[in-house]
């Protein structure tokens, strides 16, 4: 069991707002929403279908969860611009970097320069290496929280960061992804140490409405 607070990413309706994460970003904005679910749970598969040689799993889904601590206080001396760069987002209203007036909009503009000609998401900001058009259209449904574990008491310092929780219908899919952040990823090179705890679990599907438990 693991005791989280702060759902860091949106999950039902597009119009609720997203929350923010222990770094004060706004987290998860481009996660599956609800009202997505026949098109975007559909196209990417987040049950596993009739592909595996497994039937009780077959309208399941697979779980990867990771315990991820983040050192709080050298992200909070650091320069608000660094930050953003860091993560690709603007912190204060979430937009992408791309986004005119820094408006909430949903879909960066990857391929936007700024004015010193370079790309206004840099090329190793978060958002951009996670992002569905930097990993071939891999979609993933995320249910992440924060959590805190006390203080450090030989460093004084926070014990917390990010219950990362997602589904998908072949661990694959969260490999590639994962690759993709651990080559270049400035907010994992720079502000997280190692995980903590990594996990896959396989999800059996639940049963149909008034049917029996078998």
């Amino acid at each position: 069991m693991e005791l989280g607070f702060g759902r860091t990413s949106t999950t039902p309706r597009p119009a609720q707002a997203t929350p923010r994460n222990l770094l004060g970003f706004k987290d998860g904005t481009r996660n599956i929403k609800a009202a997505e679910q026949t098109e975007l749970l559909n196209q990417h598969r987040v049950e596993v279908g009739r592909e595996t040689d497994q039937p009780w799993l077959r309208g399941g889904s697979c779980m990867v969860t990771r315990k991820i601590r983040m050192f709080v206080e050298n992200w909070d001396r650091d320069y608000l611009q660094d930050q953003e760069n860091v993560i690709g987002r603007a912190k204060v209203s979430g937009a992408p970097l791309s986004g005119l007036a820094r408006r909430v909009q949903r879909t960066p503009d990857f391929a936007m320069a700024g004015g010193d000609g370079q790309p206004a998401i840099p090329a190793d900001a978060h958002i951009r290496l996670a992002s569905p058009e930097h990993n071939g259209g891999i979609h993933i449904l995320r249910r992440g929280y924060s959590f805190t574990d006390g203080i450090d008491p030989q460093a004084g310092t926070l014990l917390g960061g990010l219950f990362f929780i997602a589904f998908m219908k072949n661990p694959s899919q969260f490999v590639k992804l994962q690759t993709a952040l651990a080559s270049a990823d400035a907010l994992n090179a720079i502000r997280y140490p190692p995980h903590r705890q990594r996990h896959v679990f396989a999800v059996p599907p639940g049963h149909a409405p008034r049917s029996a438990l078998r």
